[in-house]
């Protein structure tokens, strides 16, 4: 998911270009992509399987299930927190539809299980779908800065709605930026900011990290293993004469790089 997505906010700018020749990947920088593209389907697929898995969970934590099972006490409150928990994570997946996509499928854990098409839904009333979600879910998720590492609370709600109100204007006309500021006041209200050496965000130990950090997709070099997510993000960045050993890992990959054009912006012996 976050390789798929890192894709496609990255390589379609100007910031990134990647040397392989997997499949369809150049079409990215060369801006040529089409529906036919696998890459693209790759990554829709990813954002509607996680929309899938969260509907389902929902479904099966509905109030009058956890009746019938006997979930009472402790447990409820805690699978009621990991209900408000899918609904973020559905909302943060319908965001990335939303953005990378525009108008899209559109299901909820209130549709029936079965195959069937969903309708379409218009770009302004997904973004007015994602909003009062989040709005609605906030007072149910645990306070920011409370949860366990790996699980999101009220400041990764708060982000996304920060997020959302930034482009409001591109999905639906309007300007929202007075909303996105009131958020973002309310992730520095509760005692977030900017890591004082950003290379720590990119550290083995990054989870050190957490006054910046709102919210984590772990990662492990034993226990979490993958060709995706900040393994990718390391590895592909190092080729040529450069040192694997200098950022940290065995190897590097020789895929991502950047242009003589962005190079040429800086002045020479420039650190960064």
């Amino acid at each position: 998911y976050l390789r798929g997505l890192y894709y496609h906010q990255v390589l379609s700018t100007d910031e990134a270009v990647i040397g392989w020749d997997d499949q369809t990947i150049k079409d990215f920088g060369y801006q040529s992509w089409s529906a036919s593209d696998v890459l693209i389907s790759a990554m829709y697929y990813r954002i509607f399987y996680q929309i899938a898995l969260a509907n389902e969970y929902i479904r099966q934590t509905s109030d009058g299930l956890l009746d019938d099972r006997g979930v009472t006490g402790q447990l409820r409150q805690e699978v009621e927190e990991y209900r408000a928990e899918a609904r973020f994570l559905r909302a943060f997946s319908y965001w990335h539809a939303l953005d990378i996509f525009g108008n899209v499928p559109f299901a909820t854990d209130e549709d029936a299980i079965g195959a069937f098409l969903p309708e379409q839904i218009e770009r302004p009333d997904l973004f007015n779908y994602i909003e009062s979600e989040l709005l609605d879910l906030i007072p149910q998720m645990k306070a920011a800065r409370s949860s366990d590492y790996g699980r999101v609370d009220r400041a990764a709600a708060w982000m996304l709605l920060a997020k959302l109100y930034m482009n409001a204007e591109v999905y639906t006309g309007e300007k929202r930026y007075t909303d996105a500021l009131t958020y973002i006041n309310e992730i520095i209200n509760a005692g977030y900011s900017l890591e004082s050496e950003y290379e720590h965000l990119f550290m083995a130990d990054n989870y050190l990290c957490d006054d910046e950090i709102i919210m984590a997709v772990p990662y492990h070099g034993i226990e979490t293993q993958t060709f995706g997510g900040t393994n990718f993000i390391i590895k592909a960045g190092i080729g040529g004469d450069m040192q694997a050993s200098d950022s940290g890992v065995d190897d590097g990959w020789g895929g991502l790089r950047t242009t003589p054009e962005f190079v040429s912006i800086f002045e020479d012996g420039d650190g960064r």
